[in-house]
């Protein structure tokens, strides 16, 4: 800290007098600007803010949002929405629950009580072929797409970049035969997605 001369120390010396007698107020600097009221929650209530959010006091020192978007995201991944009872919701720990709601909508219980209810009706082998054609017709779709791709890919000698920013071309020496025999499975996969849909038309 620099050393005041004789006359900054005289200044300071009268100023806090003043100051401790009275005289004079201290200037003090600060915002001035709308101050919300203070108010004290107690833990678990909820209320919301001038923005519009919703809050909940947790503790005496704490607060969280009542709902955020992944919240809401995480909410309908658990959620069933073909299940006939209203409150079912998928464990994401179990396999057999987020497997049965990524094929049917519904938790693993109430497939289990669906098919159950079908084999008494004696309808449940048309309901298994039903399942079986859309899995198989799913699993074509997808596969068409990756052959597609890979035609397209060879069709066009894509160009490679390299690390010094060059680029090279790879020309595949047995181009001609790749797509003969990629065009082949997409003309066999055709036929059996034709037959596959011919075949689900008597579920409608």
């Amino acid at each position: 800290m620099a050393k005041m001369d004789k006359d900054d120390l005289k200044y300071v010396i009268g100023r806090s007098r003043k100051l401790f007698e009275g005289e004079e107020l201290p200037k003090v600097h600060g915002y001035e600007g709308e101050v919300e009221e203070l108010v004290i929650r107690q833990p678990g209530e909820v209320w919301t803010d001038k923005d519009g959010k919703e809050w909940k006091q947790v503790g005496s020192n704490s607060k969280v949002r009542t709902e955020t978007i992944m919240d809401t995201v995480r909410k309908s991944l658990r959620e069933a929405p073909n299940c006939p009872k209203k409150l079912c919701t998928v464990d994401p720990t179990k396999n057999l629950d987020k497997r049965m709601l990524a094929m049917k909508g519904m938790c693993f219980d109430c497939v289990q009580e669906y098919e159950q209810k079908l084999k008494e009706a004696g309808t449940y082998e048309a309901y298994e072929k039903k399942t079986m054609l859309e899995n198989e017709k799913s699993f074509l779709t997808e596969t068409r797409i990756r052959l597609v791709e890979s035609k397209e890919h060879i069709t066009k000698d894509s160009d490679f970049l390299n690390e010094d920013g060059s680029f090279e071309r790879w020309n595949l020496p047995n181009k001609e035969e790749l797509l003969n025999e990629l065009e082949s499975d997409l003309k066999e996969l055709d036929d059996r997605l034709e037959k596959v849909d011919s075949e689900l038309l008597e579920f409608c």
